[in-house]
């Protein structure tokens, strides 16, 4: 083993934590997040959840690179290597908690801190976790993300206790950490959880799930449906039956405007990962090109922006279906603001395709796509709030169309 040399924290930093594809694209969004925290510190609903966001990415970049000690042997061959790049995770855990503080001290809320500290016991869980298997990474994000989009919801009623609360849970993880399991030790099966993690961007759909009733979607959506795999017609059948759920449920309770919000992250969170498939599988073309349905790179090329359409008109409808079902119920249906919201997440899936179709640089792509997702949930809020004249649905509208040939015409970068 080689023996321990004196070196600065800093040191490999950019290579460890924004040049490994799967921890920057956590890590960067735990940073906008943060900014964005800062720059909406007035607005009290937008910056609880933008802070809660920044914690659990920051973590789960943490979380990442715990599953990626596991999955290679450096830690064992490098004298302190696991140490020193869990300490640059701890660092940046530290100044992203700081700058949060410090935004709370420009905006003091008791709630606001009670939603940090929530972030912070829910992200150390999911690290602790993390750091002693792998299999559990995908499950324990998605859990997590999912309570950051429920809890700022109710962050005016959560009582104050759960300061106090939270304070002992931190601590009875700190002190209990060591009762998990041996942390980062090396395991053959975390090395396969990586790299099928790493090619799908972590879905948290198993590969098996209902893969038998999306043969005909798959079809309907090749070359599209090659990149992403099953996971296409997953996503699609996942999002209909959240949709029927939520329909039924809306019948005795009024959740419209939370089911609307929630169908559209989804969507994004489907969209990004199916960009994300797409750029990790970019050196299969060759294979593509040599089917005899196309004549050269160019029709594969033309196909996959026909599907990529297909995709998004199909959304379209999922989603002015669910939207007029949802409003209907408790009389609050109103074309124009159903059709600009349709409109509007066509426009969303479109925005992620034609991005990458231009670029080619995971990092870059990831960081473009975090905030066309911000961008694009603005617009469709905007939409489905006061897209209630003619103007405004035909200024969406040409806005889809633009980015719809914008999708045709930068299949040429691919």
């Amino acid at each position: 083993m080689m023996n321990a040399v004196k070196r600065p924290w800093y040191q490999g930093s950019l290579n460890f934590w924004f040049k490994d594809l799967g921890c920057a694209s956590y890590l960067i969004q735990a940073i906008l997040a943060t900014a964005a925290c800062i720059i909406f510190i007035r607005v009290e609903s937008l910056s609880t959840m933008m802070m809660i966001f920044a914690v659990v990415c920051a973590y789960c970049a943490l979380a990442w690179q715990s599953i990626r000690m596991q999955a290679t042997e450096w830690q064992c061959l490098v004298a302190d290597y696991c140490k020193h790049v869990m300490f640059q995770g701890k660092v940046f855990i530290a100044l992203i908690n700081l700058t949060l503080l410090c935004s709370i001290a420009l905006s003091p809320s008791l709630n606001n801190i009670n939603m940090l500290l929530l972030a912070n016991t829910l992200g150390l869980s999911i690290w602790f976790i993390c750091r002693v298997t792998s299999h559990l990474f995908t499950t324990c994000c998605y859990l997590a993300f999912t309570f950051a989009i429920i809890i700022p919801t109710f962050s005016e009623h959560l009582p104050l206790w759960l300061i106090p609360c939270s304070l002992l849970v931190l601590s009875l993880i700190l002190l209990c950490k060591n009762k998990l399991g041996m942390p980062y030790i090396w395991q053959a099966g975390a090395l396969i959880n990586y790299r099928q993690g790493l090619q799908s961007g972590w879905s948290p759909v198993p590969s098996g799930f209902l893969s038998n009733y999306g043969t005909a979607i798959n079809k309907q959506l090749f070359p599209l449906s090659y990149f992403v795999g099953s996971s296409l017609s997953q996503y699609i059948i996942l999002l209909v039956l959240f949709s029927i759920i939520a329909i039924v449920i809306n019948f005795f309770y009024n959740i419209a405007e939370h089911v609307l919000f929630a169908l559209t992250l989804m969507l994004l969170a489907a969209v990004t990962l199916c960009q994300w498939a797409k750029a990790q599988r970019s050196q299969s073309w060759e294979l593509l090109t040599t089917l005899p349905i196309y004549n050269g790179s160019h029709a594969v090329k033309v196909a996959l922006s026909n599907s990529a359409l297909k995709f998004s008109l199909l959304i379209g409808v999922l989603c002015f279906v669910s939207a007029s079902i949802l409003l209907l119920t408790h009389q609050q249906w109103q074309l124009l603001n159903v059709a600009s919201y349709a409109i509007a997440c066509i426009a969303a899936t479109l925005t992620s395709f034609v991005l990458g179709n231009v670029f080619k640089n995971i990092n870059v792509l990831s960081v473009l796509l975090c905030l066309s997702c911000g961008v694009s949930m603005g617009t469709v809020n905007v939409m489905i709030e006061h897209g209630d004249s003619i103007l405004k649905l035909l200024l969406i509208s040409l806005y889809a169309s633009v980015l719809a040939v914008l999708n045709r015409f930068t299949i040429k970068y691919l």
